[in-house]
Formats: structure tokens, C-alpha cells, sequence
């Protein structure tokens, strides 16, 4: 389906998403999907299962995520987003340990999105 073909409401709304601030796509992601995991093996799961509709999601997360990783934060922000947002505990709970659990949820939607493609493909 093109772009086009969708109603102008849901056009709307996407274009909306797209200007959201790189923070507020991940901290909006570890609320909807990581928060409430008891193992990240549950959020590649759950990844995993939607992926199988769509990979929109996870390609818009996966680009804030290297935009928000590629940004000097100020400190205390990414130990606050996993910590808090993500109510995720870490071994290691400063920010280098936030940023390198980030860096795994992002090499995360990166495996699941290239596994949905090896799929799309294997299924035409």
C-alpha cells in the first residue's frame, strides 16, 4: 500500500511520529516494551511477533536509538532512561552502562528486522 492510499488521517499521524524527538521515540519504546519485560528475551519476543506485520516501528525506534547514542546527553540522562523508563536494573546502572544497554536493545531490532526481511523474502 502506498502512501498515498492511506486516509489522511493515518498519514497524518505518521508524519507526526517522524518529528518526534529521537528521546521521546526511546523512552516512549522502553515504556511500551521493555518496562514491564521480566528478560529481554521476552522483548525480542514480543519484537520478534510484530515484525512479522510490520518492521515500522522497529526501524523509526532503531534510528532514535543511534541518533540518541550518537548524542552527548547530559549526564544522568541515559542511566534515567533505562532506570526509570525502562525499569530496567543494571549491573552497572551509570550512564556507560545505560549506553551499552541501549546499544544492545538497538543490535536487537537490528537482528529482528533483518530476520523479518529473510523471512518476507523466503515466503515470495
Amino acid at each position: 500500500m502506498e502512501m498515498a492510499d492511506l486516509p489522511d488521517s493515518v498519514r497524518a499521524r505518521l508524519a507526526q511520529q517522524g518529528e518526534r524527538p529521537p528521546l521521546e521515540v526511546v523512552r516512549e519504546f522502553l515504556l511500551g516494551y521493555v518496562a514491564d519485560a521480566e528478560s529481554l528475551h521476552e522483548v525480542e519476543t514480543r519484537l520478534r511477533r510484530i515484525a512479522g506485520t510490520s518492521t515500522r516501528m522497529h526501524r523509526r525506534v532503531l534510528g532514535a536509538l543511534e541518533s540518541v547514542l550518537a548524542t552527548e546527553l547530559r549526564e544522568g540522562t541515559a542511566a534515567q532512561l533505562v532506570g526509570w523508563d525502562g525499569n530496567w536494573v543494571l549491573d552497572d546502572p551509570s550512564d556507560a552502562g545505560a549506553a551499552e544497554f541501549l546499544r544492545g536493545l538497538a543490535g536487537m531490532l537490528r537482528s529482528v528486522i533483518d530476520q523479518a526481511g529473510r523471512d518476507a523474502a523466503a515466503g515470495d
